[in-house]
């Protein structure tokens, strides 16, 4: 009897442990995929800052803007950002 409680003992620690460690590597994984969306947003901003050029806003004129403010939305626009994303991480 006392081999049978034993036995089922190490089972339940073995099974529990394997679940544990399982759990483990999942909220590692979200981890690291939080760190990489999270870098990649800040790349993002970074990029976008510097197309839209903020500090010389004042020297442009409303047409320039618009023409500028076009082509950073088709060279890094949300779509295209996405994609690239998607493709990191699929």
């Amino acid at each position: 009897m006392n081999k049978v409680k034993i036995a089922i003992f190490i089972i339940s620690i073995t099974i529990f442990s394997l679940i544990g460690i399982r759990k483990l590597i999942y909220i590692n994984q979200a981890k690291e995929i939080k760190n990489k969306a999270e870098l990649f947003l800040n790349e993002s901003i970074r990029v976008l800052n510097e197309c839209f050029d903020l500090e010389n806003k004042n020297k442009r004129t409303l047409n320039k803007s618009i023409e500028l403010i076009e082509y950073c939305l088709e060279e890094y626009g949300y779509k295209n950002r996405v994609q690239n994303f998607n493709d990191q991480f699929p």
